[in-house]
């Protein structure tokens, strides 16, 4: 084969490849526009937004940060990982306080989603005496 018919083959290839992963592109810009109109994800980049506006961390992040499981999130050992990692971070013992600022609000923003779900002491007053 000439180099010619090889330079000219290469490029129609090469042209129908970049044709087509165009059009796939452009079908997926279309799908995922229609899933952000949907109230769900305006709803999540909203409350994300909020939250970054606070400058709060997400649970997530708190999760990560920590290396806990926040769906079932055991305050327990919520208190062993801070303790530990508040001790490793700690700047006189050559750690970072960057690093041990970012644990202790961790901590924190932890253990205010547990409070917010454990019951209202009224009502677990009421559940001890229903028992008894």
């Amino acid at each position: 084969m000439s180099l010619p018919k090889a330079v000219g083959k290469f490029i129609v290839v090469g042209s129908q490849v970049m044709s087509r992963a165009f059009i796939q592109a452009y079908k997926q810009m279309i799908a995922n526009s229609s899933q952000q109109s949907t109230g769900t994800s305006q709803e999540r980049n909203a409350e994300k937004a909020k939250v970054a506006r606070r400058g709060e961390i997400t649970i997530r992040e708190a999760g990560d940060i920590l290396s806990v499981k926040v769906d079932p999130l055991s305050k327990e050992e919520l208190e062993q990982r801070f303790q530990r990692m508040f001790k490793i971070n700690d700047p006189k013992e050559g750690g970072s306080f960057y690093i041990q600022s970012k644990v202790f609000r961790a901590h924190e923003r932890l253990m205010e989603e547990l409070k917010q779900k454990e019951p209202p002491e009224s009502d677990r007053q009421e559940q001890q005496t229903t028992h008894t």
